[in-house]
C-alpha cells in the first residue's frame, strides 16, 4: 500500500502547483458573501493590517465569481496539503517488516504460496513479443510495464490481491491481441480485459483506439461490464483514486 500512497502524494503534489499556478492569475483579496449570496464584498488588509471590505455590484458578477475562484481554489490547496502531511506522517511510520521478503518474486515462500495466493506471481502465458525496449517502468510481481500509468493500475490491482496477466495473448477472431491487462474475478471467475489509452488526446492514437475499442465490443467484450477502459492526456493524467474505485465497481470492496 505504500505505492499507493507515494503515487497519491505525487498526484497531489502536481495538482498543488497546478491550482496554485491558478490563484497567481486571479485577482487579490478575499470574497466575503452575506446574506444567504445577497450581498458580495471583496475582503482585502491595508498596509496596516486592519481588514477593509469593499461591496460589490450584481453589475461586476465576473469579478465576483473570479474571487470565488480563488476561494474555492485556495480551499482546495489547503485540502491537499493537509492530505500531503498526513501521507508523508504515515509514510515516516509504515514498516514492512518481513512481508516484501517474503511476497518479492524470488522468495523462497513463493513456490509454496503460488497455488493458494495466485496473485502473487505470474503464470505462464504468452506475452506481448512486440518493443520489449518499450518495457521500462518498474511494476509489481518482478515486471516491467510500458508506462507509469500501468504501472498504476499494475499496483492497485497487486495490493487488492487480484490475479492479473499483462499484454497476455488474446485470440479476438483471427487475429491475436495483447491488452494491456487480464484479470479473473476471484469469486465469479469472471474474464476481464483492461485497457488504458495514454495518448487519447493524439488523432493517430484516437483511430487505434476506437479500433481495438470495437473489435473487444464485437468479441462480447463490453465497456462497463467485463471490459475497463481508462484514458489519459498530458492535462488529463491518470488518478489513482479513479482506478481505486474501477476496481472496488468490478471486483468489490471487500477484496481484502
Amino acid at each position: 500500500m505504500t505505492n499507493y500512497y507515494s503515487t497519491r502524494k505525487q498526484l497531489l503534489t502536481r495538482l498543488l502547483l497546478k491550482y496554485q499556478s491558478e490563484v497567481n492569475t486571479l485577482p487579490d483579496g478575499t470574497l466575503v458573501i452575506y446574506q444567504n449570496g445577497a450581498k458580495w464584498y471583496l475582503q482585502e488588509k491595508d498596509s496596516s493590517g486592519k481588514i477593509k471590505r469593499t461591496y460589490i455590484s450584481k453589475s461586476r458578477a465576473d469579478y465576483a465569481s473570479q474571487l470565488a475562484k480563488k476561494a474555492l481554489l485556495n480551499s482546495y490547496i489547503r485540502d491537499i496539503k493537509n492530505e500531503i502531511s498526513a501521507i508523508n506522517a504515515y509514510l515516516r511510520v509504515r514498516k514492512h517488516c518481513k512481508l516484501d521478503k517474503i511476497t518479492s518474486p524470488d522468495s523462497p515462500y513463493i513456490p509454496l504460496l503460488s497455488d493458494s495466493y495466485h496473485w502473487l506471481c505470474d503464470q505462464e502465458y504468452e506475452s506481448n513479443p512486440n518493443h520489449p525496449e518499450a518495457l521500462l517502468v518498474k511494476a509489481p510481481k518482478d515486471q516491467f510495464v510500458r508506462s507509469k500509468s500501468e504501472a498504476i493500475i499494475a499496483y492497485a490491482l497487486y495490493d487488492h490481491q487480484l490475479s492479473y496477466a499483462y499484454e497476455k495473448a488474446l485470440v479476438l477472431g483471427d487475429y491475436t491481441i495483447y491488452p494491456d491487462f487480464t484479470i479473473r474475478h476471484p469469486f465469479s471467475n469472471k474474464l476481464y480485459i483492461w485497457e488504458h489509452f495514454g495518448l487519447a488526446d493524439q488523432s493517430k492514437y484516437q483511430n487505434s483506439m476506437c479500433n481495438k475499442i470495437r473489435n473487444y465490443i464485437n468479441s462480447g467484450y463490453i465497456p462497463g461490464n467485463n471490459l475497463i477502459l481508462t484514458y489519459e492526456t498530458p492535462a488529463c493524467p491518470l488518478d489513482i483514486s479513479y482506478v481505486q474505485g474501477l476496481i472496488s465497481l468490478h471486483f468489490g470492496d471487500d477484496l481484502i
